[in-house]
């Protein structure tokens, strides 16, 4: 068995670091609740960071069990990419106060759909996933807004 330069495996350690820091964010908001007066309040904060600590927890495992061949890669991914996916959920999360919630959740999901979309658009993805995309806010909107009735921006624009 020959030890060619191809088969050296390597961890992606900016993946592993990036996991660490969502971990100590993920703890430091778990601490953060423990300070809120109603513990109802609590609850959804906590379930998100627990979330986060488990998913990053597994993220570090899958690292560190199965590295990648040196060279190896992801598909192609660029700087304006990642700006454009930062920049499309602050524009919704700005627009809310004005527009509510549904409307920039809807626009929101769309751009962020299609900035980080890597495969090309067939006829079925470009039918199925706008209908999916809608069904997806529409039913958190329902679920929190109507069913946990969570207080969701309703937007100076329409009142």
């Amino acid at each position: 068995m020959s030890n060619n330069s191809n088969d050296v495996l390597q961890r992606d350690t900016s993946s592993i670091v990036m996991a660490c820091l969502f971990i100590f964010m993920a703890m430091v908001f778990l601490w953060d609740t423990t300070n809120m007066l109603d513990s109802d309040s609590s609850v959804f904060p906590r379930a998100v960071a627990i979330t986060m600590i488990v998913l990053s927890i597994l993220l570090i495992i899958w690292h560190l069990i199965k590295p990648r061949k040196k060279g190896e890669s992801f598909p192609e991914a660029s700087t304006t990419r990642r700006v454009a996916l930062v920049a499309a959920m602050l524009a919704g999360c700005l627009a809310m106060p004005w527009l509510g919630f549904l409307i920039p959740g809807i626009i929101t999901f769309f751009l962020l759909m299609f900035i980080a979309m890597y495969d090309e658009w067939s006829m079925k993805r470009k039918i199925l996933y706008p209908l999916i995309a809608v069904a997806i806010v529409v039913g958190f909107y329902t679920l929190f807004g109507n069913i946990l009735q969570v207080p969701l921006p309703v937007g100076s624009f329409f009142e």
